[in-house]
């Protein structure tokens, strides 16, 4: 059990649930959680720059900045919200975070005291922010980078030098793959970089893995954003064209047919796509809340993220640490997190790839191959919020004495 009593930790995350975005940095509010159950006092200060482009999804927000408290199952949350444009200008938002992110910290100095530590959540505009906090804090940041690809932040002139100032600021830099730390130092990034990959919530951890029984249907789910980068694309002509391969009509060296359903948790432009497959095998279930989303996993026999590139891949360590073998593409993060006990790597942007991978899985599945036992012991040591505790818990003891 990881252990940071003694520790005070403050939590400044670049997003984190809103009204308007209810899973926005959602990962997030699993390391506070995380921390806080390894004994860590923890807070969080969260700027809410609502953009002016959330008035076409009703959003709702003052003209001037409104801190109010929130609880985060017992962790208490200062959320600073208002109605924020930058006009395509980095310095003004990285301007205004600070100013709302120092107002939010005094507030709450004042009635929990002084953290020993911060927990930066992406270097800009969190990470940059809090390089600029005055004292002993500025030294003690750990930072936990994971925008992917990099080059989206440091192809751009005006935002790379706020990337790099959060970056050297830093007492840890935390990425959650080494497929991003590779992508950070491909772009110049020469200091340490520690790798750990995100918490997977306790709720997808404590399950009890029961094997499901195969005398239907193979259930495929696929669980995310429906949009073509994470390979949807591919999944739709896979339902359209690859019948013979997939879809109930193809023959297993038992020669036996092996009937597929598709699940989809999500919603994204490519809904329509889906939809309009026609096919009475395809169920799309639209955005579903955590609690959705772990009863269709249980409900499942494999999931299926052929996503062209990821950082990290949060639905993939989720359906593993309920023992659900995945398939997914190969040169992504998730791809280290594959292997022949707990799932299939598939060519990125290939329908064919796809198409067999997901036959491989379900002649697997058929046979036997996978325990879902096995392979949710497995990724729970790795992706527990106790086992990411414990690592930082290390640099968070670390950085303090600094």
């Amino acid at each position: 059990m990881a252990d940071l009593s003694g520790l005070h930790i403050l939590c400044v995350p670049s997003w984190w649930p809103s009204p308007e975005q209810p899973i926005g940095g959602v990962f997030f509010t699993d390391y506070a959680r995380a921390f806080a159950r390894a004994g860590a006092r923890v807070g969080v200060v969260f700027p809410d720059l609502v953009s002016l482009r959330q008035l076409r999804g009703g959003a709702r927000a003052s003209v001037w900045p409104r801190l109010s408290w929130e609880s985060l199952d017992g962790i208490p949350v200062v959320r600073i919200r208002g109605w924020h444009t930058a006009f395509g200008q980095p310095a003004r938002q990285m301007g205004r975070f600070l100013k709302w992110q120092r107002w939010g910290m005094s507030e709450y100095a004042l009635r929990h005291g002084e953290p020993d530590v911060v927990h930066a959540m992406i270097a800009v505009p969190a990470g940059w922010a809090c390089a600029q906090l005055d004292g002993p804090l500025s030294r003690r940041i750990v930072l936990t980078e994971e925008t992917g690809p990099f080059s989206l932040v440091m192809d751009d002139a005006a935002t790379a030098p706020y990337v790099r100032r959060a970056l050297d600021a830093a007492a840890t830099v935390v990425t959650v793959s080494e497929h991003a730390r590779r992508d950070m130092q491909a772009h110049g990034i020469q200091r340490a970089i520690e790798v750990c990959g995100n918490p997977v919530a306790e709720a997808f951890c404590n399950r009890a893995v029961q094997a499901r029984a195969l005398s239907g249907p193979i259930r495929v789910l696929y669980v995310g954003r429906l949009v073509q980068e994470k390979g949807l694309r591919e999944f739709v002509e896979v339902i359209q064209k690859h019948r013979l391969e997939t879809c109930g009509t193809h023959r297993l060296e038992t020669g036996a047919t092996t009937p597929v359903e598709w699940h989809f948790a999500g919603d994204g432009p490519m809904h329509a796509a889906l939809r309009e497959t026609g096919d009475a095998t395809v169920h799309l279930h639209g955005f579903c809340d955590r609690a959705r989303v772990i009863q269709l996993v249980e409900q499942s026999d494999v999931l299926v993220h052929p996503t062209y590139g990821e950082t990290f891949g949060q639905s993939v360590a989720e359906a593993l640490c309920m023992g659900l073998p995945v398939v997914t593409t190969e040169g992504t993060a998730c791809a280290e997190f594959i292997d022949e006990a707990n799932g299939v790597l598939v060519r990125p942007r290939d329908a064919g790839s796809l198409a067999e991978g997901i036959r491989r899985a379900t002649a697997n599945l058929r046979e036997g191959k996978y325990n879902r036992a096995a392979i949710a012991e497995r990724a729970r040591k790795r992706f527990s919020g106790d086992c990411v505790a414990r690592a930082y818990g290390e640099w968070f003891r670390a950085a303090a004495q600094r």
